[in-house]
């Protein structure tokens, strides 16, 4: 097998423009994925090409013909996709027309005031950018959901026949499903995060109402499973989420108590470790990493769903710092939600609250210092939602009790906000 054969379509891309000389950053920014992602990626084209430096691979890649470098320029044969090419385009028309009426400005007039801000998208505006896509062949209430190489992939959870361990491939590009491999150990109120690239499922709730300590570890590429080490404790319903190349797991239920603690599995060593516990113990909340730290958010005690938010630096937990801050709580108590961000900006859809009202009509959207509202009314949202991001797309998995179906719909979260300034 060459060495350009064991590289995946996203590692030869991120390759690609390592040869271009772009930071980790850059490289997250163009592709929409996170640096923590991209460094991930790095760390196994290094192991798969023998290599120990970004420069040491750009040789090797144009050694062996991974990248071209025509007129001493690198030049990555991946395609780019089309969003991407469309948002470029957008991106340079509106950056023209800034350009143009700076110009405008500065040579005839010292004091012209332009027009205020466009305002942002109207609630009729924002529902446009929903699209209704297949729905989910089987019906599932707390499973996991991850995304890999522009797939949507949905684990395990309950059904009408009780717990289950089927796995579910969504292609946007044919908008369809197909049945892979189950899961070894099938179990509900569970969590899945990418790592490289592999879908971590650890622990959850089984056949008998227990939580296990399982923690087992897919391959889509291979379609295979895999056992990791088990985890400390037993626990279902927890927050989860990937960041630097690690995973974290947050509260959750032992099958007794709700729990505050802080579990971090380390895939590369395949051990894992406490860290500092949460101020609030709670269950069936969700946590999101952003650049620097993990959000961990809403969720339950007892009975009654909680608003609470917290930030969690892992950084500070290795050197022994004080690991969490305050983070603004969300706007209402919500347990059970689909939760995801897109370049720092989160976004919180479906779950439960205290009022009983069944159907969740509005979604939060927090981005800069505060949380807004997003009306989502044209949607059931139920029980154990899942958000999942691919690019500047969130795909949601809407699980209706009611109808006894998952239905999925996506969302065009990026937003260009074009301000011109006022010129003296």
């Amino acid at each position: 097998m060459s060495e350009e054969s064991t590289l995946s379509e996203r590692e030869e891309e991120i390759l690609a423009l390592v040869a271009t000389g772009l930071s980790n950053r850059e490289i997250a920014q163009a592709l929409y994925i996170s640096p923590n992602t991209v460094k991930v990626h790095l760390s196994h084209i290094f192991e798969k090409l023998s290599v120990s430096s970004r420069t040491e691979a750009t040789l090797h890649a144009i050694e062996h013909g991974l990248v071209d470098m025509p007129g001493g320029e690198v030049r990555s044969e991946v395609q780019q996709p089309r969003w991407q090419d469309l948002l470029r385009q957008y991106v340079w028309l509106w950056g023209a027309l800034f350009v143009l009426l700076l110009l405008f400005s500065v040579t005839f007039s010292t004091n012209v005031l332009f027009p205020p801000p466009t305002p942002g998208p109207t609630l009729a505006e924002m529902s446009q950018r929903w699209q209704e896509l297949t729905p989910m062949p089987g019906f599932r209430v707390g499973m996991a959901a991850a995304a890999y190489d522009g797939d949507i992939y949905a684990i395990a959870g309950q059904g009408p026949e009780g717990v289950r361990g089927e796995v579910f491939r969504y292609s946007p590009e044919v908008d369809a499903w197909e049945v892979l491999a189950d899961k070894p150990t099938p179990v509900a109120d569970v969590q899945g995060a990418l790592l490289g690239e592999r879908i971590y499922v650890p622990g959850g709730v089984l056949g008998n109402g227990q939580p296990t300590d399982i923690l087992e570890i897919y391959d889509p590429r291979r379609d295979t499973w895999e056992r990791g080490t088990p985890m400390p404790k037993a626990v279902s319903a927890y927050a989860l989420a990937s960041f630097e190349g690690q995973l974290y797991l947050f509260g959750g239920w032992d099958g007794v108590n709700t729990l505050d603690d802080v579990m971090i599995y380390d895939p590369g060593a395949d051990v894992w470790q406490m860290g500092t516990s949460m101020s609030v113990a709670r269950r069936d909340a969700g946590a999101v990493a952003l650049t620097d730290k993990i959000v961990v958010l809403g969720g339950r005690k007892a009975e009654d769903a909680l608003s609470q938010a917290q930030a969690y630096f892992p950084s500070r937990d290795v050197d022994g710092e004080q690991a969490w801050e305050s983070f603004p709580d969300l706007p209402e108590p919500r347990s059970g939600i689909g939760l995801a961000a897109v370049s720092d900006t989160i976004y919180v859809f479906g779950g439960e609250n205290n009022q009983d009202e069944g159907q969740i009509q509005m979604g939060f959207v927090f981005s800069g210092e505060e949380w807004s509202l997003l009306s989502i009314d044209w949607i059931d949202s139920s029980v154990s939602p899942k958000l999942v991001t691919v690019g500047p797309l969130l795909y949601f998995l809407d699980t209706s009790v009611m109808e006894e179906k998952v239905f999925l719909w996506s969302y065009w979260a990026l937003i260009f906000e074009i301000f011109i300034p006022i010129v003296q």
